[in-house]
């Protein structure tokens, strides 16, 4: 295990004002680039609407989670989700997505993922193949119009299998979860893994642990960079009761073999490791939102780093935020881009209790630092800013699905550019 201390002094702080724009960050280093921000709302949000329940983001374009809006005719908690596209440095809403066939209580929206003119948004609670089975659609956008391309579920989806709990995109192939499927024992999990020839998605392979079993939850998460894919288990018990573990499977051609069985050097009982993952070529980064510290407490929670040489994995670092105490749940979502991660932490209470937090690590060789924490100007307890994050080239996106601006729980997400160079 090695942990990481940040070569800058967190206490060095500086504030940056911009016009218009109130928002705070807290920098480990005035050295550091200044970081631009924006704070995204939708133009119709409403209360308990959940607005950055899930966020993605990729070149100029945003797509976030509404898992519980509400629609006069799909009906309650029916969800939706919002484009939103960058001019100069301003983001603007360009659209409002909602399932065709969208009804009460699918929760549209409550995970998503974006690649390019793609968006793909998960509804766990679609009926299609039985109460709670779940769907995923994609949709596409040609100009600045979007239009639903398809609709997913698994050639083999049935009742509380939750199909698309997690969702992963690059290109012309889509990675989605079933943590409750039975394969392997009830709530075992599976994924499954669609490919787009032209306009038309096929099931390409469906993925089930080689030592899967009852209660793994395998599915919960997913990442995907090019020809590999991370599964998050964090139930597994292999190192201990709930500790967790992570999957990599690899493609040849259109076949998908695992190449490896992920877990902490230092994995303990409910630590949930693989809760969250990301994937940037040969490095994974892996939450374990519940792991337990000496000094910070309980639930304080970590984040792994593995990198991949050849087919060989092996763990490079433990990141941990310099400031973390019980209960900061640090892990609670990841993201990564090439040497720069980015970690939510939705119960710290630097803006009040439960308020939340991100905090940025980059690495210089094989060193990993904490660059930056981020916090909003405008947070206030309760917002859980860090539920969600996404990073695309130096524009990092924090989803603070609690915040009410637009009415109690309404939600909403933070635009911040980190530059590092």
């Amino acid at each position: 295990m090695i942990t990481f201390v940040s070569r800058y002094s967190n206490r060095n702080r500086c504030t940056f004002a911009l016009a218009g724009l109130l928002l705070f960050v807290a920098l480990s280093a005035c050295t550091a680039t200044p970081i631009e921000q924006e704070k995204l709302v939708a133009d119709d949000g409403a209360p308990e609407d959940f607005f950055g329940y899930s966020v993605a983001l990729s070149g100029d374009t945003a797509l976030i989670g509404s898992f519980k809006d509400d629609d006069d005719t799909m009906g309650v908690d029916a969800g939706s989700a919002y484009v939103f596209t960058r001019s100069g440095k301003v983001w603007h809403q360009q659209a409002k997505l909602t399932a065709i066939d969208g009804a009460a209580n699918d929760t549209f929206g409550g995970n998503v993922a974006l690649s390019g003119d793609t968006a793909v948004i998960g509804a766990i609670r679609d009926d299609d193949k039985g109460d709670n089975s779940g769907s995923a659609y994609v949709f596409t956008r040609i100009g600045t119009v979007w239009s639903q391309q398809a609709k997913l579920t698994g050639v083999d989806t049935a009742e509380g299998d939750a199909f698309g709990q997690s969702i992963a995109l690059s290109r012309d192939t889509v990675v989605i979860g079933a943590p409750h499927d039975d394969d392997m024992g009830d709530s075992s999990g599976s994924v499954y893994v669609f490919s787009r020839s032209g306009t038309t998605w096929s099931q390409q392979a469906k993925l089930t642990a080689a030592d899967g079993a009852e209660g793994d939850v395998f599915g919960i998460s997913v990442a995907l960079s090019g020809d590999t894919i991370l599964v998050g288990a964090d139930l597994n018990d292999e190192k201990a009761l709930n500790a967790g573990a992570v999957y990599v499977y690899s493609r040849s051609e259109s076949n998908w073999s695992q190449q490896a069985k992920l877990t902490a050097a230092d994995g303990a009982e409910t630590d949930i490791f693989g809760v969250r993952v990301a994937l940037s070529g040969d490095t994974a980064l892996i939450s374990a939102r519940r792991d337990d510290d000496d000094v910070m407490g309980v639930d304080a929670g970590s984040a792994y780093i593995f990198i991949r040489t050849g087919t060989t994995w092996r763990q490079q670092a433990k990141l941990t935020a310099l400031d973390g105490t019980a209960d900061d749940r640090f892990g609670r979502s990841v993201a990564l881009a090439g040497d720069t991660a980015v970690i939510g932490a939705m119960f710290q209470d630097d803006m009040g209790d439960n308020s939340g937090s991100a905090y940025v690590f980059t690495r210089t060789d094989d060193i990993w630092s904490q660059q930056t924490k981020l916090t909003a100007a405008d947070g206030a307890a309760d917002d859980v800013f860090g539920w969600s994050v996404a990073i695309s080239g130096d524009t990092t996106v924090i989803g603070a699905a609690r915040d009410d601006d637009k009415g109690n729980e309404s939600g909403s997400a933070y635009m911040f550019d980190i530059d590092y160079k």
